[in-house]
This record gives C-alpha cells, structure tokens and sequence, in this order.
C-alpha cells in the first residue's frame, strides 16, 4: 500500500477549517548538543514509517503491550479465535500464536507484560484464572500460574512494582470483589479476600435495575501499598417505557491496603471521580502514592497522604476505554484521552506543578479509537481513526498517527489505505529502542486484513522537508494566527497550530540539533529571534522550548537560511542589517549556537529581497538570490569560506508584482531547487529550477482565495 499524493504544481488550493491546538505554558529550554560525527538520528527519533506488513489470518486487534527489553506482544482475533502473538526484541518478524480465549494484557511496573487468561464455569462450577508472565527482559512467557479464586472470576485485572510484588483482582459470581497477592515471581499466592460488593437490584413495578461492573482498577505503588477502584451502575433493561429515573444509582468506591499493613480499608466514596463516575483510570504514580483520571479531571495521592483536590485537564476516558497516563521519571504526567472534538494531549509539569492547556490532535475521530505510546526521546505517538466524510456521511475512517512532545507536534500521518470503502482502526506501542510499533486492521467490504508497521532509519532530511516525504514545504502564518505547514502528502487541507502573532515571521531552517529534522527560526513581533526544534514531522507551538537567539533583532530587515554555508555539513543563518545594508554569517559553532557573526556583504541597500535560495548549483553549499530595484533577480554561489561568489543574472525585469519570494527547495519533484513567489494578486507561481543555478519560466500554482490567507509565507 502506497500513501496517495498530490502534486503542489496545479493543484486547486481551496480554504480549509483551521485545526486548532492549544498552547501550552511556557516552557523554554536549550536544544542538546549536535552530535559531531554521527552518522544516524539518536537512539528512539521517530523515523518515516515502514511499509506496511500483512499479518496473515487476523482480523481485529485488541491490545498491544512491550516488555522494558522490546518484546513487543499482541492480543488479536485471528482465524475467529483469539490469540495471543509475540515479536520478540530485535526483531522485525511475529511468532506464531497461540490460543489465549478470555484474556487480556497488563503491563506492570517491573516492565514485565501479565496475560490473564480465564475460563467462565459453563456448569456451575468454580472457573479458573492463570496469569503467564512475560518477564522485563525476557522474549517468551513463563509457565501459566493458577490463580486461587475458589469461585467464578469475572474482568480480573492485574498490578506490579518494580519490586515484582503483584496483585489480582476480579469479581465473582456473588458480585463480590476479590484481591490476592503475591511477593514475588514464583511465590505463594495469599488467599484471597473480599473487600466489598455491588448492590443488590433496584425493584420497581415494570424493571429490575441490576448492578453492573463499569470499572476494576488496580493499582500497586513502589512502597508496596495497593489500591483498588471499582464499581458500576444501576442498569435498565427494560422495554423503554417509562424507565424511572430515580433507579438509577452509582456504586464506585476506592479501598487501599497501605505499604506494611495487613489489612485493606473500608470501601469510601471519591468525591474526585464526580457524580457519575466510567472508565476512570488509576495508576501508582512515579514519585509515589496513586494518581487518577475521572471525567476529564486529575487528582493525586501521595504516599501516606489522603486524595487532594481533583483538577479540570480537558482530557477524559473514550465511550468503553479510559483515558491513559504516561509517567515520567522526573514525575511529568501526560494525559491522553478523548476531549469535545477529538483526541487531546496535557502535561503536568513535575517542575511548576502546573498542567499544559488540553492540546486538540484532530477533529471527526470514531470512538474507542485513541491509542498512545511513549518513545525513547519522551514523545509520544497516538493512533486513532479518524473519519472522512462526504455528502454528510462517513466514507471511510483513517488509521493515523501523529508525534506529541514538548517541542511540538507533527502533522497527522496515515498509515493505512485512503481510500473510500476503508475503515481502520488499530494500536500502537514502542519497541525495545522506543520506536513506535502500529498494528490496525482495515475493512474494506471484502473482508478484513491486519497490517503492522514500524519507523525506521531516518535519512538526513531534504532542504524545507517538514513532513518527512522528500519533497518541499511551505511554512507561514495566517491571517487568523495559526502557523501554517502545507505538504505534497495528500493532505486535504495543511496542518495548522495556533496561535502565532501574525506578525511572526518563520525562516525554515535545516538540522540544528542533529535529530535529522529540520528546524525553524521564528522572529517575534518585538524583534525577540528564536531557534525551534520541534519533534520530527512537526512544528513547533510558541511556547515550545526553544533556544533564544537575540532579544531584538529588529535591526535585521532579512533573516535567511540557505543551508551549509561553510562546509561543515551543518546549516547556518544569514542577515541583514536594515540601516547599513550589510550581510553578516551566523555559522553554526557544531556544538549547541552559532558563532559570532562575521560580515560577508556590505552596503547591500539596493536589494529590496535577498531570498536563501539552498543548494542551487548542486556543489553541497548554500546559495542566495537578492531581488534589486529595477527588477533584476542575481545570484551568489556559495563557498565553503562562509562567503559569497560575485553575482550572476539569472532574470531580468523580474519580480516587480511579488510580494514573497521563496528559495522553496525541490517543489516539483525532479531533484532540483525551485523558487516560488507569490503576487500582489495572491497568486502563486512556480520557477523550476535547472540544478545549474538558473530557472525555467514560471508556471502558476493554486488559486488565489487559499493563498490570500497566508500572512507570510517562508
């Protein structure tokens, strides 16, 4: 399956809804050092994605989980059975499965992955719960536990610390909730406990409202202390006459057996969780005691202390899957979950304590949908299906996914086939080196197919290639405040975030930071010059860190970036001063900044634009363009000096009716640096380059009302 693409040259550019994603609180920080000599991205930089694979004979996928070693492990339906199937670490190949009927997956707190398996009693007899552990480092899993339930077992999940202490907990046929607990792998089971039970049924003349489970969450701190949260509601089952509202009662209640004790508390209400409490998430929280999600607001317990006050996050479960919380080792909580439109995103800081603004990914996206996975750069992926729409009804639903992280976040990528008449959906999980592991099915009307995918080596990126497809972006700010990236991917509308001033000027950059994705310089409206380096495929949000290059560069009517200017295979930034018209090289030091400028130019006042125009003449060394008065375009071949060649015409009476003037990169696919231009009329057009420093005559792109909401282009 190949991603459809649309050509930038003659393609009918029409305004598109603006995607809208919240800032978050400021958060600047230095970029890390450019690695000297390494020839491949850091260790976990999400790479382009691989083609998809087919996974013969599955058709749905349930659950998806890695052990800390990278063994990555699957629950499907393959065949119509379900089955559990196993990628070990290093690997790019699936085992063969095995049965796994009534199962689910739980990763704990050691990085060890648990499959419980159980059977429901079809005579009345007791069932029978095993757990198979699938060690932190390990690529098969153990021989199966029985688990002493003594009754029916009924949603039983399972709990870990680091320490390898566990705990299970289930309910039984009596509705009665049960824990037993182990101290370590391979050691006795406690007998189990019952800690609390559902109500019994709500009678009323035409219905009987029964309890039913909605929730069973355990969780085990690193102290040893355990919680459990669980409950249901009162459920009409009726025929939908005159169901009596009054019936209808919750039962959610939180119970913890402390670190050193030996007996668990009495069940007791959480005001946190709110009025009407389903598919809460609970969690040990990294710095101990628990944490929770619950309706889209947060709340924590610190070890030895009692709940605090729950927080609004803008971030809540999905209709049948909680919402999910990644911890960090510096006790950073990010949220992922559903919002009012769509998946979100926010950050509790560990440092202010303060959370990030609820970030919207993507708007139209089907239910139960979202998935999410921490890479090893701290980033997170999230996948969900998202739906396309035509005469007002669903055509078909997307597997995407998209990069969140501090630095920014990038624009959505399919991974399945778009086209109408397919509707995916799917997970993703990070392998042993933290790269993201997808793994979806797609419908087509036919029947249904799996496919899994990885990202694999990033290749140094191409000059203005924000998306990661090769081929040359614009960039810019919109008249409404949103920074624009339009692609060639076939994207039907560009990747927006908000808010930019819309006086910010955006200088697309090369590879600052060594992570083989390009960067970008942004000059603030008061002149504060600023050096992003947002997550691969992305771009960065206002707030993002970023590393501040002046406080007023105000003196600076130009900045530009044309790539190496020096020979060192590391881009580097040009300007010029407004008042006396001289051209000073800000060269990369290799290291973390740039060193002090040197003048290259002087008195270049009779240029109205000088333009980065990047590798013209295909000797691997930035080239520019200046724009003079009379209409008359030069260029200057760059030199591995840091300076520039004598000028050369490459047009004369040219560019009078240009407001921007873009060194655009390889726009039209051929392998050669184009320029763009946009008039006075908001009409955009196209100048092929040749690869020998000249261009072909200019050939019109888009249309003129999609163009006319670009404040800036760059």
């Amino acid at each position: 399956m190949t991603m459809q693409s649309r050509a930038l040259l003659g393609s009918a550019l029409a305004p598109v809804l603006a995607l809208a994603v919240a800032a978050p609180s400021a958060h600047a920080a230095e970029p890390q050092p450019v690695p000297r000599t390494a020839e491949a991205a850091p260790q976990g930089t999400v790479g382009p994605w691989t083609a998809p694979a087919e996974l013969p004979g599955v058709t749905q996928v349930h659950d998806l989980k890695t052990n800390r070693g990278g063994t990555v492990v699957g629950l499907f339906t393959q065949d119509g059975k379900s089955v559990v199937a196993l990628r070990p670490a290093g690997g790019t190949a699936w085992q063969p499965a095995r049965p796994a009927e009534k199962a689910s997956l739980h990763r704990t707190d050691d990085g060890s992955i648990s499959l419980l398996t159980w059977e429901e009693p079809g005579d009345g007899g007791p069932g029978t719960l095993r757990v198979s552990r699938l060690g932190p480092d390990t690529t098969s899993f153990g021989t199966a536990e029985t688990v002493p339930t003594t009754g029916p077992v009924r949603a039983p999940v399972v709990a870990g610390n680091a320490a390898g202490r566990t705990a299970v907990a289930w309910m039984d046929g009596e509705r009665r909730l049960r824990v037993t607990e182990q101290s370590g792998p391979g050691t006795e089971w406690t007998a189990p406990v019952t800690l609390d039970q559902l109500p019994e049924p709500i009678e009323r003349p035409d219905n009987t409202y029964d309890y039913r489970l909605r929730d069973l969450r355990l969780a085990l701190a690193a102290d040893g202390a355990v919680a459990v949260l669980w409950g249901g509601n009162s459920f009409y089952d009726g025929d939908g006459v005159d169901p009596d509202p009054t019936a209808y009662k919750w039962h959610y209640k939180y119970l913890e057996k402390p670190a050193g004790s030996g007996s668990w508390s009495a069940p007791r209400d959480l005001p946190q969780l709110g009025e009407k409490p389903d598919q809460v998430t609970l969690a040990a929280h990294p710095r101990g005691g628990f944490h929770l999600l619950s309706h889209g607001a947060y709340a924590r317990k610190a070890a030895g202390a009692d709940w605090g006050t729950a927080e609004p996050v803008g971030v809540g479960a999905d209709a049948t899957r909680p919402a999910e919380l990644h911890t960090a080792p510096n006790g950073d909580v990010t949220a992922v979950g559903r919002g009012g439109w769509g998946p979100h995103v926010a950050t509790l800081h560990a440092a202010t304590g303060r959370w990030t603004e609820a970030r919207l990914l993507d708007r139209y996206v089907a239910d139960d949908s979202v998935s999410s996975a921490r890479t090893a750069t701290g980033a997170l992926v999230v996948t969900y299906a998202r739906k396309r729409y035509a005469a007002g009804s669903v055509v078909r639903t997307d597997f995407v996914t998209q990069t969140v992280g501090d630095h920014g976040i990038s624009k959505p990528r399919i991974l399945s086939t778009p086209t109408d008449g397919h509707y995916s959906g799917g997970r993703v999980t990070a392998d042993g080196q933290g790269r993201p592991v997808a793994v979806w099915t797609e419908t087509d009307g036919q029947g249904r197919r799996t496919f899994t995918a990885t990202t694999g080596k990033r290749a140094l990126p191409k000059w203005h290639d924000f998306a990661d497809d090769a081929k040359a972006d614009l960039i810019g700010v919109s008249t409404t405040g949103a920074l624009n990236l339009f692609t060639q991917d076939g994207s039907p509308r560009p990747f927006q975030l908000r808010t930019w001033p819309e006086k910010t000027r955006l200088v697309p950059f090369g590879d600052f930071d060594g992570d083989r994705c390009n960067d970008v310089v942004a000059r603030m409206p008061g002149g504060e010059t600023r050096l992003y380096t947002p997550v691969c495929d992305g771009m960065p949000l206002p707030d993002s860190p970023y590393k501040k290059l002046a406080r007023d560069w105000s003196k600076y009517d130009t900045l530009l970036a044309a790539g190496d200017q020096t020979g060192d295979g590391r881009p580097d930034l040009l300007a010029r001063d407004k008042a006396t018209g001289h051209v000073y090289l800000y060269a990369h030091d290799g290291r973390d900044g740039f060193a002090p400028r040197v003048k290259i130019r002087s008195s270049w006042t009779g240029y109205q634009r000088v333009i980065g125009a990047g590798d013209l003449n295909g000797d691997g060394i930035g080239d520019v363009l200046a724009l003079d008065k009379s209409g008359e375009l030069w260029r200057y071949d760059g030199t591995r000096a840091g300076r520039l060649k004598d000028r050369v015409r490459v047009f004369k009476d040219w560019g009078a009716s240009y407001k921007d003037v873009i060194g655009a990169g390889d726009v039209n696919g051929d392998g050669k640096h184009d320029l763009v231009a946009r008039d006075t009329s908001n009409r955009l057009w196209l100048n092929a380059g040749s690869g020998r420093g000249t261009f072909a005559g200019r050939t019109q792109l888009g249309e003129t009302p999609y163009w006319k909401q670009w404040a800036s282009i760059g």
